[in-house]
């Protein structure tokens, strides 16, 4: 019964804060969308900081990546970085009303940026630098890359693309998803296979 409560108050806070903006939604609005009270809201999730924190926390694709680099990756670099590429890709569109938020936001709440950045950006870069390191130890990689730098290279343009897409709706990217990982991949491996 508690769980249910709380992912009905997450949904309204997402819903609402996503066409709206963290700023603009009251624990009123998100307790009435819910259909509970405001004391049962601040029962679950102290602040409405803490219900944001917690839409970060639930839309995290930290714990997928950590067991996809563990588990599902064969070490062939092209596939692999195929395979990340898409994943992340995924995430990402799921995890939209929150970058949404955020950048709505991002005036009012700077910190909040910093918030997704932390949990989920450098984890995933340190994740992408740490399989560069094993390539490069394998010799798929060249052994004077920057891990880190490459890392960021590769998610930042993974990244671009979301966001066009995240932003316009019907931008000329749309259908261009499979292309678009396909070439990224085809070039970077140029810069950095062995």
């Amino acid at each position: 019964m508690r769980k249910n409560t709380a992912d009905k108050i997450l949904a309204s806070a997402l819903a609402l804060m996503t066409e709206r903006g963290y700023n603009n939604v009251s624990v009123k609005e998100i307790a009435l969308t819910a259909g509970v009270s405001e004391m049962t809201v601040f029962r679950h999730f102290d602040t409405k900081m803490g219900i944001l924190h917690s839409l970060i926390q639930t839309y995290s694709y930290i714990p997928y990546f950590e067991h996809f680099f563990l588990h599902e990756l064969t070490g062939h670099l092209k596939n692999d970085l195929q395979q990340i590429a898409h994943s992340y890709l995924t995430f990402m569109e799921k995890n939209k009303p929150i970058f949404l938020i955020a950048i709505q936001d991002r005036s009012i709440l700077p910190e909040l940026i910093d918030i997704i950045s932390d949990n989920n950006t450098r984890q995933l870069q340190n994740l992408l630098a740490s399989y560069f390191q094993k390539s490069i130890e394998l010799g798929h990689m060249k052994k004077e890359i920057d891990t880190k730098g490459q890392a960021i290279v590769f998610l930042t343009g993974l990244f671009g693309f979301f966001v066009s897409n995240a932003i316009w709706e019907n931008h000329f990217l749309k259908d261009q998803q499979e292309n678009f990982v396909q070439d990224t991949v085809e070039v970077f491996m140029k810069g950095v296979q062995a």
